[in-house]
């Protein structure tokens, strides 16, 4: 019914999303991150929505990497408390809207934009 997100990248400094973080989106699934800090606030500057509804996500803004998966492991144990019927229809709205911005996003164009704004403003 979770995803737990193990993201291959766990710098601060970026966010690289990769199919680790597509699938539980395009499965409308709840999920937590295992990613560097500000990986669900880097995702909310996409137009993605994560679970704050439902479990701690001050994890995210913890700069420690130890600190941070522990917190992210607390709200697993959480979860796992939790009658999961509730929960489910809890996060349907957030999953659908996400699943949704996956599918209907040009991302190719989007990033081809901004690449091409970028090398545009260094050649003027």
């Amino acid at each position: 019914a979770y995803s737990v997100v193990t993201e291959t990248n766990f710098m601060n400094s970026y966010s690289f999303y990769t199919e680790k973080i597509v699938k539980p989106i395009l499965a409308e699934r709840l999920f937590v991150a295992f990613g560097g800090q500000h990986y669900l606030r880097n995702l909310h500057n996409l137009g993605f929505r994560t679970f704050g509804n439902i479990i701690d996500e001050s994890y995210d803004e913890e700069p420690d990497m130890t600190k941070r998966y522990s917190m992210i492991y607390e709200q697993m144990l959480y979860l796992f408390d939790q009658p999961q019927e509730e929960v489910l229809a809890k996060i349907r709205s957030i999953t659908e809207h996400n699943k949704r911005i996956m599918l209907e996003t040009d991302w190719y164009g989007d990033f081809s934009r901004e690449v091409r704004a970028v090398l545009l403003s260094h050649t003027n």
